[in-house]
């Protein structure tokens, strides 16, 4: 009577911990609901509306330029620029265009209001001379975009080199 009461007792003993196991899920697995609220939020913020954000901004422009990133630096134009020629057509061109790379230098910012400023910047093309020139930056949706200056817009509307 001893071991029939020992393994009763052993098998009311076991039997919720066997019965536990086999009930067990991962609650993540099954309840895809409360997995994502597992998540952290990520809230996408504007850059600051300075002019030390609208210079970084130019100067991402510049070092596109330099390394022959064409893509990279008009994905950087104001909407209003990317209307003065396509990114497949500026690409094509300013591939042409020997004198795009080479060292630039950001020389000045002047803000000419909340969402506009004027860059000054110099440019050095591989064994040629320096040259000077002024672009706007604007602040759009959040984001500062270069604006390249008014004649090269108008050279690559020709389809032409600036």
């Amino acid at each position: 009577m001893t071991r029939t009461f020992r393994g009763l007792a052993l098998a009311i003993a076991v039997a919720p911990l066997i019965l536990g196991a086999a009930g067990c899920s991962d609650d993540k697995a099954d309840n895809k609901s409360e997995s994502a609220s597992d998540r952290p939020t990520v809230e996408v913020t504007a850059q600051p509306q300075d002019v030390q954000s609208a210079q970084v901004a130019a100067e991402q422009v510049f070092d596109n330029l330099s390394e022959g990133d064409w893509a990279g630096a008009y994905d950087l134009w104001t909407d209003s620029a990317k209307t003065a020629i396509g990114k497949d057509a500026y690409i094509d061109l300013v591939a042409t265009c020997t004198g795009q790379q080479g060292q630039y230098q950001v020389t000045g910012v002047t803000p000419v209001d909340d969402k506009t400023a004027t860059i000054k910047w110099s440019h050095t093309p591989a064994g040629g001379a320096a040259t000077t020139g002024s672009s706007t930056v604007k602040y759009q949706n959040g984001t500062w975009r270069f604006e390249p200056d008014p004649a090269a817009l108008a050279a690559y509307k020709q389809n032409k080199c600036p």
